[in-house]
């Protein structure tokens, strides 16, 4: 992946100085993809995302990473429900546990 530049402007400069360093940004950045954000840490997080290529690359991956769980995940269900057991498969296995476990 490519690698994130970091600008050393004045208003990124001022930025990294009076805003929480980029592993709190992660923590908000990762609490706004389950939560709505309060506005300060909405704002805080709008501000960072500014200045910071690699927070803004960080929230990139997430949403990608979280995109491509939740399309697997419906696929998942799609192919799940052609699965299923024969009667003579069940009538197997039920044996098999029955004489593994007589006491019952």
């Amino acid at each position: 992946m490519k690698e994130a530049k970091v600008r050393h402007t004045r208003f990124n400069i001022l930025v990294w100085r009076k805003l929480p360093p980029c592993r709190e940004m992660v923590k908000i950045i990762t609490a706004s993809m389950d939560a709505k954000l309060s506005w300060r840490e909405w704002i805080l997080m709008k501000v960072h995302l500014l200045s910071c290529d690699p927070c803004v690359n960080f929230l990139k991956q997430i949403k990608f990473i979280r995109t491509a769980l939740s399309h697997s995940d419906e696929r998942m269900e799609e192919t799940q429900q052609h699965i299923s057991l024969s009667d003579a498969a069940r009538d197997r296995i039920k044996n098999a546990l029955d004489s593994a476990n007589p006491a019952s």
